[in-house]
């Protein structure tokens, strides 16, 4: 147990259960027992569970340790070794649980070295912390009966898209894929070797250990892509994918995202949290953007001056158009609130 100062009670620990004994709180999903102790396996960075208290006011977090391109967003790349507070799983949810954010972030600030606190919702300046705009996630607003209700709430371009993806998957069969067969984590890499936007990389245990459906699209004998989904509630989250790049992509991934809406459809889900890539596409599906934010901070006070004045190029900029995907929409805009 570390005791910072002020009566703060702060405890670290390399384990969930380690410190689980000093809550008092219930924490809510994503932070669940079994899930911490399989990305503590399967997720090679080097993970600490940290909870502090004072009063009334506490806080949970997971801090990894990873080497990032803090210029992922930009045209060049300058690797840094940064402990980030995050959901080690590349999921749009932040990565703590607290009822007093700045309570939190004071303590983070005295944590030595390179932070980074990803996925905000409802960032608030801070003296002596940045604060930018990252990926923003993709929400679907489910409001139909049947996946027949949704396909005729569309317009027609964008419905004829679905088809047009649909007819040229349609030697494509789906049907639940066992996450500990080699293609699934084959799939994985494939994709995660191609994203624009790398945080971490799971190892093929996550895919084995994990609690979530896994939707295999398979031609004939050969898994042509996946998608894991992870029901919280009401609420269904988009994972992970993987897809066979020797296959018409273009058209599976179109179909893989219309089967997560007839899943969430078929599942009752009023909520599907897209994730926070592939955005223009998620669009077209009727998903719209929420944004999401960054924390950064160094405690050395010469490299977090350069951080606040090089805020620009941590950002993530986008400029999307609001496509008019059901017939009672207008057209309009989105851009990154910076």
């Amino acid at each position: 147990m570390r005791r910072p100062c002020d009566g703060m009670e702060a405890y670290v620990s390399a384990s969930f259960d380690g410190i689980r004994g000093h809550m008092d709180e219930e924490l809510p999903y994503p932070f669940e027992r079994d899930m911490l102790k399989l990305l503590k396996k399967e997720n090679p960075f080097e993970q600490e569970y940290h909870y502090i208290r004072r009063g009334g006011d506490f806080a949970f977090f997971v801090l990894y340790r990873n080497r990032m391109n803090i210029l992922t967003f930009g045209k060049k790349s300058l690797y840094f070794n940064l402990k980030v507070i995050g959901y080690p799983c590349s999921l749009s949810d932040c990565g703590y649980v607290t009822n007093n954010e700045s309570f939190m972030l004071e303590y983070i600030k005295s944590i030595k070295g390179a932070k980074l606190v990803l996925n905000a919702k409802n960032p608030f300046a801070l003296k002596g912390m940045t604060v930018g705009e990252t990926l923003p996630t993709c929400v679907f607003e489910n409001r139909f009966e049947t996946a027949e209700d949704y396909l005729r709430a569309l317009r027609s371009q964008y419905r004829r898209r679905i088809k047009l993806a649909a007819k040229a998957c349609r030697g494509i069969e789906v049907r639940p894929a066992d996450g500990g067969m080699p293609d699934v984590y084959r799939l994985y890499l494939n994709t995660y070797q191609k994203s624009d936007y790398k945080l971490e990389r799971l190892e093929k245990g996550f895919f084995e250990g994990v609690n979530a459906q896994t939707l295999g699209f398979w031609e004939g004998g050969t898994l042509r892509g996946f998608v894991l989904l992870r029901k919280d509630g009401d609420r269904l989250i988009f994972m992970l994918c993987g897809m066979d790049y020797a296959y018409k992509t273009a058209d599976l991934y179109y179909f893989m995202l219309y089967n997560i809406i007839q899943y969430a459809v078929a599942n009752r889900c009023s909520v599907i949290d897209f994730g926070q890539t592939s955005e223009q596409t998620k669009l077209k599906f009727g998903a719209r953007l929420e944004p999401r934010y960054f924390y950064a901070h160094h405690t050395n006070k010469l490299l977090n001056l350069l951080v606040r004045l090089g805020k620009g190029l941590l950002e993530y900029k986008y400029g999307f158009a609001q496509y008019r995907v059901f017939k009672e929409e207008k057209d309009e805009s989105i851009t990154g609130q910076t």
